[in-house]
């Protein structure tokens, strides 16, 4: 009977023992900026249908299910537009991609499974679906 006890409070202790601290940090604001760039979770044959999760620069952007958009508002500068999906073991990071912006430009970014393989990559801006809210009407 004490062995339960004994297991049950070692699974409590490395459930709650791993979680982050609270900082109270302000989120990344990415609906202001002047370059719209657009990122899209295109669906393909040998997608899993997980969600992913975009980052900029390793902040916290948006959560895309297969076949949504999403449209983000960034300052001019050089950003790494990445990525990660939780799975049973955590997070699986997505190698990210590199892109320049500059004022009133247009770019985009689709995040797809090839060859069992994801990765973002840059494309033209009128490959991809728009997103259902466009953050500069």
């Amino acid at each position: 009977m004490s062995y339960r006890f004994t297991l049950t409070a070692l699974a409590a202790f490395s459930l709650f023992g791993c979680a982050k601290p609270v900082t109270g940090e302000p989120q990344a604001d990415f609906t202001t900026g002047p370059t719209l760039v657009t990122v899209e979770h295109a669906w393909t044959r040998t997608d899993d249908g997980a969600t992913v999760y975009v980052t900029v620069d390793g902040k916290d952007a948006a959560a895309l299910k297969v076949g949504e958009s999403v449209a983000l508002r960034l300052p001019e500068g050089t950003y790494q537009i990445g990525g990660y999906a939780k799975s049973l073991i955590g997070k699986v990071s997505v190698e990210p991609v590199k892109l320049t912006t500059t004022a009133g430009d247009t770019k985009a970014v689709e995040y797809a499974v090839t060859r069992s393989k994801p990765g973002f990559k840059e494309v033209q801006p009128d490959e991809i679906t728009r997103p259902a809210e466009d953050p500069s009407a």
